[in-house]
């Protein structure tokens, strides 16, 4: 099954970053919101995201979709429902906030001097992204993911 992939606008920030936390392959356009940005969704195959009303006139062959709330809680909300959406807490956090690259798994030794101390103690499991070379563990972020879908009623998980 094709994962769902997402293009956003510049003016989706948090809304993209949300996404690519649930585990959502989603990229961000920082040019104008014009006809390449409509291309680009359409060649790399990917729903686009954007806030600007006139875009729904324009000509699109591949699927668009415009975001209406200002709060981003509410964004992923209408997104989730009109995409069809079943966020998977298994691919929570797999995703680099920064650069849309999947994370990977780096043993525990490799990080000692990359990591606070304390972290090192206390955590077993450590990914990296690929490009930007950031270090990333569970701790307490994948609970509190949950807690923030759960309390903006976006999650149905016990």
């Amino acid at each position: 099954m094709e994962q769902t992939k997402f293009l956003t606008d510049r003016n989706l920030g948090k809304l993209t970053k949300w996404l690519r936390t649930l585990g959502y392959d989603t990229a961000c356009h920082t040019g104008n919101i014009d006809r390449n940005f409509l291309r680009r969704g359409a060649k790399e195959g990917r729903i686009v995201l954007t806030r600007r009303r006139d875009m729904a006139g324009r000509s699109f062959l591949g699927r668009m979709f415009i975001v209406c709330s200002d709060r981003v809680s509410d964004q992923l909300s209408e997104v989730i429902e009109e995409c069809s959406l079943k966020p998977d807490p298994e691919k929570f956090l797999t995703i680099c906030l920064a650069c849309n690259e999947n994370l990977e798994d780096i043993p525990k030794m490799d990080v000692e001097s990359r990591v606070p101390p304390y972290v090192f103690q206390t955590q077993e499991n450590f990914r990296i992204c690929p490009q930007c070379e950031k270090i990333f563990w569970p701790g307490t972020h994948k609970d509190n993911v949950l807690l923030y879908l759960r309390r903006h009623n976006l999650i149905h998980h016990p």
